[in-house]
């Protein structure tokens, strides 16, 4: 498989409840950050391959500048608003050269010269916004930086993201290869929300965070 899931993301419009939620279910949090000149926030939960991260509105101005509007992050932080998708799905090259179309976002919080490769089109907020990261997995990390990493008991791999919506049946060209790739799942819903599976969902746990944090949990 050419690409890994790296790391999701959720927008919510109340972080404190959501991470409570989360928290109180038994997901630690090892990890926030304020993401300068995009106008975001968050907080992440760390699993073996990947994390989960919480994503909300920091500065709106910057939300709204020329540079981050095409990703749509305006319209995603208020879903429930706009109708957007609430969800970004990170993917890690593993094997070599991808062979799908990207376009180049030069995040503020960035070095000069550098971008992030975006797969969804530009300003097709209702689609979740899948883009390129290089990255190594969590468990990779020095001993020393090593996030928590054990929920609920136990340490988790997070083996299946499925993004539903009412959109899902219709996706972009690069949204509908990954999906043939096995790399994500789309299915359609009546209203946005986010299924993980940890550890190949083989035990028949389940937990639907709904309404506070638009996700729904396999075990």
């Amino acid at each position: 498989m050419p690409l890994a899931v790296d790391h999701v993301f959720i927008c919510v419009e109340n972080p404190h409840a959501a991470e409570r939620a989360l928290a109180d279910f038994g997901l630690q949090f090892g990890r926030r950050r304020i993401h300068q000149g995009q106008g975001t926030a968050n907080a992440c939960a760390f699993f073996d391959n990947a994390y989960l991260e919480l994503l909300w509105r920091h500065d709106d101005d910057d939300l709204q500048s020329e540079v981050v509007r095409p990703l749509g992050l305006w319209e995603r932080v208020r879903w429930r608003e706009t109708g957007a998708s609430p969800f970004g799905v990170a993917l890690r090259p593993e094997n070599g050269e991808v062979p799908i179309e990207t376009w180049p976002y030069e995040a503020p919080f960035l070095p000069e010269g550098t971008n992030i490769p975006i797969v969804t089109p530009r300003f097709m907020w209702h689609e979740p916004l899948v883009f390129l990261y290089v990255s190594q997995p969590p468990v990779t990390a020095p001993s020393e930086r090593q996030p928590p990493r054990e929920h609920r008991g136990e340490r988790r791999r997070l083996t299946r993201v499925t993004v539903c919506g009412p959109e899902a049946s219709r996706p972009s060209q690069g949204l509908s290869m990954l999906r043939g790739l096995g790399v994500l799942g789309l299915k359609p819903a009546a209203e946005h929300h986010l299924e993980l599976d940890w550890d190949g969902a083989t035990s028949g746990g389940f937990h639907d965070f709904r309404p506070t944090v638009p996700l729904v949990l396999r075990w």
